[in-house]
């Protein structure tokens, strides 16, 4: 009988990226052959321009704005950086006398913390980071809210977070910032790459003035857009030069890759609401098979709060080493701890959370994917709880470790 390192592993890492929709791939191929500069005016260029022109259309439904509404980038790092710099930029221009402000959470992307952190040690901004309550792994609208000055220039908050899943209130953060402060509120921003294509997202029902997108969280390619809300008054441009994206983003265009994109945002389209609920059976059947097979051996993080339909963070309790052992020694899946794979480390965003080290050490992200099967669940728990089980002790004789099963 072959082994199980014959088979391909299953594959539960879809939070760090997923594969390219075959009918995606083959889009992007296509699109090779639109190798004119879409700025040019000739019958090629034009061909390339409307495919750009068509792939924007996809984003824009996909969000529930208009085609202009959408910017397209190199990826959601740029559109990240783009909104602190650009926030920052035209609040210099109107109050050149304050110091720029900007709120947040600590549990954001390191594309969010990393750019303010080093802004904040030039001395050329101050940050607030807003703790999350340790229950429930979510900031709440008025500890937002309580953090504004009057030099804040920027309210950032991720829409879902990579490593627990837990959605964050940003529509009634927004709400609230914008019924006290009316036209006075900070530019309103939400990153909301790991909930793009697991859930449905309205810019102007969350209340924000831009979100961040990255296509290879959506089965789409590793390029991205900042989505604007049709009310908002954008931000400067942070790339100039060939005028390109209306103004708003110079460079020449990636056909080819906004191709896919597009392509990625019509997929989902026509099929969101069976995507959730394939995501969430995925979930549910996981989590309540390990509420039979392990018990009391481990805790599913914030099962109590609102998270993504595809997530899973767990911490299996009778693992007698760190999780990225026990991910090292899977052979029929992979996945991820969302933390650096050292025994005396842990998840920054789980210790954010109020989750000790003993516990984030144990623990394990899974995420699944919309080809995820029951029976590849199956396959999984039988996994874990084989590694798990208290008679996997590891002894050590005569300076050889034996693993007895």
């Amino acid at each position: 009988m072959p082994s199980a390192s014959t088979f391909p592993k299953i594959y539960l890492d879809n939070n760090a990226t997923t594969p390219l929709d075959d009918r995606v791939k083959t889009a992007i191929t296509d699109a090779l052959d639109l190798w004119a500069n879409p700025s040019s005016n000739n019958e090629n260029a034009l061909k390339a321009a409307d495919a750009i022109h068509e792939a924007r259309s996809h984003l824009g439904n996909m969000f529930g704005v208009e085609k202009e509404d959408v910017v397209f980038t190199s990826g959601g790092t740029e559109c990240n950086n783009w909104v602190i710099e650009g926030s920052i930029r035209a609040f210099r221009k109107k109050n050149n006398a304050l110091i720029p402000h900007i709120v947040t959470s600590n549990i954001e992307h390191p594309s969010i913390l990393e750019p303010l952190k080093r802004r904040e040690e030039d001395g050329e901004i101050t940050v607030t980071y807003v703790s999350v309550i340790p229950s429930t792994g979510y900031v709440t609208p008025q500890s937002i809210f309580d953090a504004l000055t009057p030099a804040t220039c920027l309210v950032t908050v991720m829409l879902a977070n990579n490593e627990t899943g837990v959605l964050q209130p940003v529509a009634e953060i927004c709400r609230l910032i914008r019924d006290r402060l009316k036209e006075n509120a900070p530019f309103l921003h939400s990153d909301v790459a790991q909930a793009a294509g697991k859930i449905p997202i309205d810019v102007n029902g969350l209340g924000v003035d831009a979100v961040t997108v990255v296509g290879h969280k959506f089965y789409g390619p590793r390029n991205g857009a900042l989505i604007y809300s049709p009310k908002s008054e954008r931000i400067p441009p942070m790339l100039l030069g060939g005028n390109q994206e209306s103004g708003w983003r110079s460079g020449t265009e990636n056909t080819p890759m906004i191709v896919g994109l597009g392509e990625a945002a019509r997929i989902y389209n026509e099929a969101s609401s069976n995507i959730e609920t394939v995501l969430c059976q995925n979930r549910d059947y996981f989590e309540e098979l390990l509420v039979k097979r392990l018990r009391n051996s481990h805790v599913i993080h914030f099962l109590g709060s609102p998270r993504l339909p595809n997530t899973s963070s767990v911490a299996f309790l009778d693992y007698p080493s760190h999780g990225c052992d026990l991910l090292e020694k899977c052979r029929t899946f992979n996945a991820s701890t969302g933390a650096a794979c050292h025994k005396n480390e842990c998840s920054p965003i789980l210790k954010a959370c109020g989750i000790s080290f003993a516990v984030a050490s144990k623990t394990v992200r899974i995420s699944f994917g919309r080809s995820t099967e029951l029976a590849e669940i199956d396959t999984v728990v039988n996994e874990l709880v084989e590694l798990c089980s208290p008679k996997n002790e590891e002894l050590e004789l005569n300076g050889c470790n034996i693993l007895l099963l």
